[in-house]
């Protein structure tokens, strides 16, 4: 079994599609994190006489700068922002903003922050998963797993492999094996070049102790500000990596499923598309919002694997008369999709005996 898994798996890295999209997509990670924030990222200097907890005398020194030196230059916005964290997380300002959810309600803040702390790196970390590390795991999942199946219709060996002694059970586990390594050993690598671009551009991994609800991510955009989880910003970049590994993992189950129906890769390249592609683009990138639609955004692949929205509000479900947070009912979803793709996998591959 063991070598049929190692088999399975360098059929899938040898693809000439797989080379060539991991070395683009490590061109493109490296080149954004490089290019795509300029001027100064190590700003400890500025954080260090303000750190710690929010008084009266902070606020009112942030408020004066913040009148006086402005945000025009970029030089200037790290300095800035210091001061735009001070009003923004101290106890007057925590106290009486206030944010809506899609439906209206106000929402309930459960964990407050009123310190300041410098964890700029741990934003970028955040950002990456955020938008770049679903979108390479889409691509490298599809051009890696979509032929693992339909290959083997399309040169006409599936019938082969069927008849043989291991053909009906061990070789869909193994491929189901090798395409779970290949998934896991992408996401480690893109979230290692990810991590080591940026220790080396900020010199430190600063503020990995602070809490999540401080970490601003695309520069000031305090995502995590009304979380409910009390978690560090290490914590919780541990947490998005393992949570996003698990979305990646069930996106490649579908594929593989997708691929046992089809008769050819560019077929089921097109419809796994279609299925996970489609309402990324809509909802993630185009920020198409229509209510009808709201339960596919709440509820696609890319979400699991963007994970920001998991974590970042505290929400609710009432399902037959039983309270389950977004999270705990998503996760019970993705099991039940997960189980049902891989069922459907195994039994598919067994017994399809027409291929179009």
């Amino acid at each position: 079994m063991i070598r049929l898994t190692q088999y399975e798996f360098v059929k899938i890295i040898t693809r000439k599609s797989v080379y060539l999209a991991l070395a683009g997509l490590i061109v493109l990670l490296a080149l954004y994190a490089c290019f795509g924030h300029p001027g100064p990222l190590n700003g400890t200097s500025y954080y260090k006489p303000y750190e710690g907890a929010i008084t009266e005398e902070k606020v009112q020194t942030a408020r004066d700068q913040m009148q006086t030196e402005g945000y025009s230059d970029e030089k200037n916005q790290t300095r800035y922002g210091v001061f735009y964290e001070i009003s923004m997380f101290s106890p007057e300002s925590t106290k009486n903003f206030t944010r809506y959810d899609d439906s209206g309600n106000a929402m309930e803040r459960t964990v407050t922050v009123s310190e300041i702390h410098y964890n700029k790196p741990w934003g970028y970390l955040l950002e990456y998963i955020d938008q770049f590390g679903v979108l390479f795991m889409m691509i490298i999942i599809l051009l890696g797993l979509a032929p693992v199946f339909a290959e083997e219709y399309a040169r006409g060996t599936a019938a082969l492999l069927r008849s043989s002694k291991r053909g009906r059970s061990q070789v869909v586990s193994a491929k189901l094996m090798a395409s779970m390594l290949y998934v896991v050993l992408c996401v480690i690598l893109f979230t290692g070049i990810n991590l080591l671009i940026y220790w080396l551009r900020f010199g430190n991994l600063a503020g990995a102790d602070t809490p999540l609800q401080s970490v601003g991510m695309y520069f000031q955009g305090f995502y995590y500000d009304f979380s409910p989880y009390h978690l560090s910003a290490l914590q919780y970049y541990g947490v998005q990596l393992v949570t996003h590994l698990a979305g990646s993992l069930v996106f490649a189950c579908v594929v593989l499923c997708i691929s046992a129906l089809c008769s050819t890769s560019f077929v089921a390249m097109v419809i796994n598309v279609a299925i996970v592609g489609v309402p990324y683009l809509a909802f993630d990138v185009l920020n198409f919002n229509p209510g009808w639609a709201k339960w596919i955004e709440e509820f696609s692949f890319s979400t699991m694997m963007r994970v920001t929205r998991l974590f970042q509000t505290p929400a609710s479900y009432s399902v037959f008369g039983l309270e389950l947070s977004y999270l705990n009912l998503y996760m019970i979803f993705m099991a039940v999709v997960t189980i049902s793709v891989v069922f459907g996998m195994y039994r598919t591959f067994r017994t399809r005996e027409v291929f179009s």
